[in-house]
């Protein structure tokens, strides 16, 4: 019998169909608050092991040609290119600044040494490949199952290990579509046959994976996106779950009957049925129709379309059954789907497992597919809890916060600005922050399979739906909600949006609730009104090292925090090193005032921290002024670009083609004082001229802005007496300007003018 990666699934799982009710906002937007997070991860490798294997390792004969070579700073191109010259072969990227190789000879290494940019060379061991998970199967005579990585990214792994095993390798299976990567059963203390080849980096453990088990709609503002047309219509929409109700497309639950464009039986042959009714239900909280409620209990995009991987078994007991996830989202994207939801994972607490990767790496090479997983229901362990895939940097990991269902008396639902306390909470293992968002997951109402018995669900409904709860129901009601915001994009002609745009979106109107931490709900609740009102750049060219892009945000809105969010599909992670960030960029903004908001440092003075962790960045002002805020991008890091990114913002982006500029100066009334200063400005096109002027606000200072035309003419002006004073000039065509800063009273005041019009 063929051997599988997937062991059993066991847990809730969760999601549902929405009854009514109403928008619950937050009770209090306090700001962003981490319990433990850090900017930083430790830097170092992962896989060292125990100090008796490096004993015995270090005993048998192994090749000398794979090193570590570490860069002396952010890695450029041109280093690349000058090491490569060498006849060295580059694997890996190593945070921080290093890559795994294989060097060809003595020779070679030694002018490796020489380079000015290159701070050292060192040996990578056999003892730093093999995960410390498998260090106690070392003395075992039982089989493990393992996934061993390749060194080189281009080729089948697969003879190599037949080679390197004999008959102590059996079942060898090639991830589809990544073949350096391969699965394989061994005896344990036949493991150590793996790591003495330059072809082999690393062998991990096969994670065990299991299930993570409504008025959600309301909480989320779904309902509102349907009024307005929003339904999911033209979306395709990937699950791989347990089973879908009687697996018979032409004889299935009537909220899923025409909603199937394709349902594969990959556990059991030709059986996609759901005895266990996990994937029932998340299906109907995705895109039901609630035909079977004449209307009243259906999903978030009841107009998608569903394509089906069932791989669940007859019982929970039987599993999860499917060989690889990589293959799976490949066929589900040649399907035509571009959102995958995944209410599974492993118990793996923290950890950056093989799903992980291969999540990452489907992701990387089809930007333009959004994969959410859930977080896991380990909330009550503590912090550090989720599991993976839902750990992979790529994917929107998603936690549970309450529903609001007071029918129910229960405090697992009365409550929708709490985070459920089964919620997996973070930081991931390398300390970065996951979940990124939190969506209803308690008492979720949603589609039953026909075959599974009441105790399966946490509370029967009728024969046609059924409650459940967990991470595994709020994961799929946030894939409806991309599915359609999805189709707002495209209606507006953004035919390809991609994964790191809907998760910007989705991070950037996100209600922040009141008592949580970043570990706790990531960055809010979602909220997908607010997703949809936010303006974005998604820039498929990307950045390299040393790259920047500058972006000018207008904000008018004062009456609600102003959040810019950086996000970015990264390059895979090498499961060798702790850190798993590889290409990093850097999200600076800089207010009217001229103060500088660092992304992701939350604390004050706002400046101090950089990120150099995630994959997301974002700035978050409580208190914003109005005026024109100006946005940078930096490629910090960018060992695997160009690092395409999208920037989402709450504020409106300006036209690229519009100039930015700021000013300082010191006007005042005292004698001797010039009491104003004029800057020319040459406006090419028609648009808006809008300045923002601001200084120290003191009962004898008060400045004036006054806008002039080429002839002189005051055309603008404005003069409220207290800082900032701001004024927005539509010009009917191009022409040359002046702004002036008029001292009214103050004997010396120190100003900052910002400046934007149609100047490029």
């Amino acid at each position: 019998m063929q051997r599988k990666w997937l062991a059993a699934l066991s847990g809730t799982i969760a999601l549902a169909l929405l009854a009514g009710g109403m928008p619950a906002a937050a009770k209090k937007t306090p700001g962003h608050v981490s319990k433990r997070l850090e900017t930083e991860a430790p830097t170092g490798l992962s896989l060292r092991t125990t100090k008796s294997l490096l004993a015995k390792l270090s005993q048998d004969d192994h090749s000398s040609k794979l090193v570590i070579i570490t860069f002396d700073g952010p890695i450029e191109e041109a280093w690349k290119e000058k090491v490569e010259d060498l006849g060295v072969e580059l694997g890996d990227y190593l945070p921080d600044f290093s890559f795994l190789a294989r060097v060809p000879n003595d020779k070679a290494r030694a002018a490796l040494n020489k380079l000015p940019f290159v701070k050292r060379v060192q040996s990578y061991l056999p003892s730093y490949k093999l995960s410390p998970a498998l260090a106690k199967a070392l003395d075992s005579r039982k089989d493990v199952q393992v996934a061993v990585i390749g060194f080189n990214r281009k080729n089948d792994l697969r003879p190599t290990l037949k080679r390197l095993g004999g008959s102590d390798f059996s079942h060898i299976e090639s991830v589809k579509g990544i073949r350096h990567i391969s699965s394989l059963s061994v005896q344990g203390n036949r493991l150590d046959k793996l790591l003495t080849s330059d072809d082999v980096v690393a062998v991990l453990p096969i994670p065990e994976r299991k299930l993570y088990n409504d008025v959600a709609a309301g909480i989320i503002h779904a309902d509102t996106l349907q009024g307005t047309g929003y339904t999911g219509k033209g979306q395709i929409v990937g699950v791989i779950d347990t089973g879908l109700d009687t697996g018979d497309v032409n004889a299935i639950h009537p909220d899923l009957q025409g909603q199937v464009k394709a349902l594969y039986a990959v556990a059991r042959k030709n059986d996609a049925s759901d005895p266990i009714g996990h994937g029932t239900h998340v299906a109907g909280s995705i895109l039901g129709t609630g035909k079977a409620s004449d209307g009243r209990y259906k999903g978030m995009a009841p107009d998608a379309k569903l394509v089906f991987h069932s791989v669940g078994g007859n019982t929970e007991e039987d599993g999860l059954l499917f060989d690889d996830v990589y293959s799976l989202l490949e066929e589900a994207y040649e399907d035509g789907a571009r959102i995958h939801s995944d209410s599974w994972g492993g118990g793996d607490e923290g950890e950056y497992s093989i799903d992980s990767f291969l999540f990452d790496a489907f992701l990387w090479e089809h930007p333009d597919m959004v994969a959410l997983v859930a977080a896991g229901n380990s909330g009550e362990d503590g912090y550090g809890t989720v599991g993976s895939p839902a750990t992979a940097k790529n994917v929107i990991t998603v936690g549970a916060s309450e529903n609001d269902r007071p029918e129910m008396d229960d405090p697992d639902s009365d409550d929708p600005d709490e985070v459920a306390y089964f919620s997996s909470r973070g930081p991931t293992l390398d300390g970065r922050i996951k979940p990124d968002v939190v969506a209803p997951g308690t008492f979720i109402l949603s589609t039953r399979s026909s075959l599974a018995s009441d105790e399966h669900f946490w509370l029967p409904f009728n024969q046609y739906y059924a409650y459940m709860g967990g991470t595994s129901m709020a994961t799929p009601v946030l894939a409806g909600g991309i599915a359609q915001i999805r189709q707002y994009l495209t209606e507006k002609k953004i035919t390809k949006p991609s994964g790191a745009l809907l998760k910007g979106m989705i991070l950037t109107g996100a209600d922040v609730l009141p008592d949580g931490y970043l570990e706790d709900q990531g960055f809010g609740r979602a909220n997908l009104e607010a997703a949809l009102e936010t303006t974005f750049v998604d820039e498929t060219k990307g950045l390299k090292t040393k790259g920047k892009a500058t972006y000018t945000v207008n904000v008018t809105d004062t009456s609600r925090p102003f959040v810019a969010t950086l996000t970015w599909t990264d390059y895979p992670a090498s499961p060798i090193p702790l850190k798993k960030l590889v290409n990093d960029l850097n999200l600076t903004v800089k207010t009217p005032d001229g103060k500088t908001y660092n992304g992701n440092d939350f604390e004050q003075p706002y400046n101090n921290e950089v990120d150099n962790l995630n994959n997301v960045e974002q700035v978050w002002i409580p208190h914003p002024k109005k005026g024109t805020y100006t946005v940078t991008i930096a490629g910090y890091n960018v060992p695997e670009g160009p690092q395409p990114y999208a920037l989402v913002t709450n504020g409106k982006l300006i036209d690229p083609s519009i100039k930015t500029e700021t000013k300082k100066g010191t006007v005042g009334t005292a004698s001797g004082r010039k009491t104003y200063a004029d800057y020319p400005i040459s406006v090419k096109k028609a648009g808006s001229i809008a300045l923002s002027l601001s200084w120290d606000d003191d009962d004898d200072a008060d400045l004036e802005l006054l806008l002039l035309d080429s002839k002189g003419k005051v055309v603008a002006s404005t003069s409220t007496g207290s800082s900032p004073e701001t004024l927005s000039f539509a010009a009917s065509k191009a022409g040359s300007y002046k702004v002036r800063v008029q001292a009214k009273s103050g004997d010396a005041i120190s100003y900052t003018l910002s400046m934007s019009y149609p100047g490029k």
